[in-house]
């Protein structure tokens, strides 16, 4: 396909980046999101916050729709997406990085529920109330509370996201949920030998649930040298696809572009500096360092065979018919 071929399927297909954590409430964040073509994103909103710090994000993305509501809306169903794509507007879900703002309170779900949360992962890097991290000296599973949660989530309509969960943490969640469940922003182990990637049956356990992993970004990630370029990215989806099915692989690029060093410092907390250096010392993967990258990911999908139907399952559909699945 040539060059005005690749990028009129692009433009033509629902794109959706599965995690972004980025700094939304700069005007550049949102314009390479514009310029890359993307439809709607799984924004994080709250990770270790508190349950008055994440009101108060809340309130502020909520006056950011206001201030941009010609540049940005918020996504309650997939029909927000869909208006997304015909208004040209970019799509923001509201998503957790962590149970913590709940603060134990299992009914606190419903008010976020009702306010647009639509994504919360169980745990960040180390041990809740809910279950373990990837990060935690211990992984002791999915807590009784974390069932109850899971449950709840179900029974809203939320979508459960497992990424930086602990390995057994994640299976007994997948098995607890009577919906499908998602790995956000997950790369397969034997790709990078990293505490945030996870074994192949983890995959292979959520596939069979009906549910979606986003290839990530980070390069320690991706290789184990720690670098890594548009290919390996590419190499990553391959992998991906030929472990799950076709039908089970999204993007989830995890880009953090324009955080402010406080709420950095805060995300990395209590990691220690080997381990820093080793999985968060570069976030810049060549030829896809920025959204505005996301055509190359079109290109590069139709070079190595895959079908434009395929193509666009990959680019967004597959998150687009998991959120129609879980989401009420």
């Amino acid at each position: 396909m040539n060059q005005d071929g690749v990028l009129s399927l692009h433009k033509e297909a629902i794109v959706i980046d599965g995690l972004n954590a980025s700094h939304f409430f700069d005007d550049a964040v949102l314009g390479r999101l514009a310029q890359g073509g993307v439809t709607a994103f799984n924004g994080t909103v709250a990770a270790w916050h508190s349950l008055e710090e994440t009101m108060t994000l809340i309130a502020d993305y909520y006056h950011l729709f206001e201030e941009k509501k010609d540049r940005v809306l918020q996504v309650r169903s997939v029909g927000d997406i869909r208006d997304a794509k015909r208004s040209g507007c970019i799509g923001m879900i509201f998503g957790f990085q962590d149970t913590a703002p709940m603060s134990g309170n299992l009914r606190m779900l419903a008010v976020y529920h009702a306010l647009g949360v639509r994504v919360i992962q169980l745990t960040y890097n180390d041990e809740n109330a809910v279950g373990c991290g990837c990060m935690a000296p211990e992984d002791k599973g999915l807590t009784p509370f974390g069932r109850d949660v899971v449950a709840e989530m179900n029974r809203l309509g939320m979508l459960v996201d497992l990424s930086h969960c602990g390995y057994r943490t994640t299976m007994e969640a997948i098995e607890a949920s009577a919906a499908p469940v998602a790995f956000t922003h997950a790369n397969p182990r034997a790709l990078a030998n990293s505490p945030r990637n996870k074994p192949e049956e983890a995959f292979k356990a959520l596939a069979a649930k009906g549910g979606v992993a986003g290839a990530v970004l980070l390069p320690a990630w991706l290789t184990p040298q720690g670098e890594a370029s548009l290919k390996h990215y590419l190499d990553a989806i391959d992998y991906l696809v030929g472990l799950m099915g076709v039908d089970h692989v999204g993007l989830g690029t995890d880009f953090m572009e324009d955080i402010p060093a406080e709420i950095r410092m805060a995300a990395l907390k209590g990691i220690p500096p080997e381990t820093l250096k080793k999985y968060y010392g570069s976030n810049i993967v060549k030829g896809f360092e920025s959204p505005v990258a996301f055509p190359k990911v079109t290109e590069g999908l139709l070079s190595r065979g895959y079908s434009p139907e395929n193509v666009k399952k990959i680019m967004g559909g597959n998150w687009l018919r998991l959120y129609e699945e879980v989401w009420r």
